[in-house]
């Protein structure tokens, strides 16, 4: 068995030990107050855990590395409320235009 088949074992057998999965064992107050434990990360290089909100409200843009984009009609960042409900911004976008033609607020009536 190669040494990398040895570290997938042993990662594998970590997180699923009873310890990782009910939280036992010597925890900080941040992981007691949030309920994530951000020292698993030592054992998964290159992950990341982000405690805490980002205080970015109720309808909070989304950054490009987490699947928003800008708008090339708008210029405006993709907000959360954009991925409510049925489709994408796009299918939301096309909606609007047949629900409401010609409507100011229809961002498919713009031109640039």
């Amino acid at each position: 068995m190669s040494s990398n088949d040895q570290s997938i074992e042993a990662s594998t057998a970590a997180i699923n030990s009873h310890q990782a999965k009910t939280g036992s064992g010597p925890q900080s107050d941040s992981t007691v107050d949030s309920g994530v434990n951000e020292n698993v990360t030592s054992q998964f290089p290159g992950s990341k855990v982000q405690v805490g909100g980002t205080k970015r409200g109720e309808n909070p843009t989304i950054p490009d590395e987490e699947g928003g984009e800008q708008s090339k009609t708008t210029g405006r960042q993709t907000k959360a409320d954009d991925f409510g409900g049925v489709g994408g911004p796009e299918d939301k976008v096309k909606q609007a235009e047949t629900d409401r033609p010609g409507d100011d607020d229809v961002t498919g009536n713009v031109r640039s």
